[in-house]
């Protein structure tokens, strides 16, 4: 398959079954998030090679970012695809 096909010529794969409700979460609170896109210079001025979330969260009373590279169009859009299918799941009236 070559890289630069669009979005609708890619084979669609799909994604597994849900895991079903959560009965009990434990974790850290998000204080926030961001999208953008990641390259490995410094400065940020090189060609950009992943998708990154960065997902700032409450250890201890100290603010912490953690990282997430997506490194590949199919990773984004199953990321992508689950965060739909939860939110149908969670707001079924919800556009």
């Amino acid at each position: 398959m070559k890289r630069n096909m669009t979005l609708s010529k890619r084979k669609k794969r799909r994604l597994p079954p849900m895991n079903g409700p959560v009965k009990h979460l434990a974790g850290l609170t998000v204080k926030a998030y961001t999208v953008g896109s990641w390259c490995p210079t410094p400065d940020g001025t090189g060609k950009p090679e992943a998708v990154t979330l960065k997902i700032d969260v409450d250890i201890g009373g100290e603010e912490v970012g953690l990282f997430l590279r997506l490194k590949n169009p199919r990773t984004v859009d199953v990321l992508i695809q689950g965060l739909l299918r939860h939110k149908r799941d969670v707001w079924p009236d919800s556009p």
